[in-house]
């Protein structure tokens, strides 16, 4: 194997293991308030998103199908953290709004966070820090157009087939 090959193996092979132990040490900060791990994260991005996020932009920003959504809004809701409000001009669209007791829990996960954040990354110098956030961003722009690229049918790129290059299995 090439040493760039290596290299970019190693990279996107450590990316899954860091997510899970990222996600896992946030779970632990954010399961110190009584909140569901998908109650608080639909409080937090809604907080980060600003007044009144869309329904819909709230679901893509957590990865989920909107529908799946409407259980953890419903559970928000019961526990006076959110409200769902009707666009005026299209009833079909839906906004998501934090109530105060909801904007206090989501400033209060945000501080957690950040001094998760500190924590964690506390030897990690910033332009490393940096570095990889640019790394990271460009690794999604990319992925994204690859995959824009792709879904069209006269332009999908031509890739090696896992089924008949082992080497390429090896590499997902």
């Amino acid at each position: 194997m090439k040493e760039s090959d290596r290299l970019l193996f190693a990279f996107t092979i450590a990316l899954q293991p860091a997510k899970r132990a990222w996600v896992q040490a946030v779970g632990t900060v954010l399961t110190n308030d009584n909140v569901p791990m998908s109650l608080a994260l639909v409080i937090i991005l809604t907080f980060r998103m600003g007044a009144a996020a869309h329904q819909r932009a709230l679901a893509a920003e957590i990865g989920i199908n909107p529908a799946a959504l409407v259980r953890v809004l419903d559970q928000g809701e019961t526990a006076g953290l959110l409200k769902r409000c009707e666009v005026p001009d299209n009833r079909r669209v839906k906004t998501v709004a934090l109530l105060p007791a909801g904007k206090a829990l989501a400033k209060k996960m945000e501080e957690s966070l950040a001094a998760l954040r500190a924590q964690i990354l506390r030897d990690v110098p910033a332009r490393d820090i940096e570095t990889a956030t640019r790394v990271l961003r460009a690794l999604e722009s990319e992925s994204l157009a690859y995959t824009a690229q792709a879904s069209e049918p006269a332009s999908r790129p031509k890739t090696p087939s896992v089924k008949n290059n082992p080497r390429a299995a090896k590499r997902q």
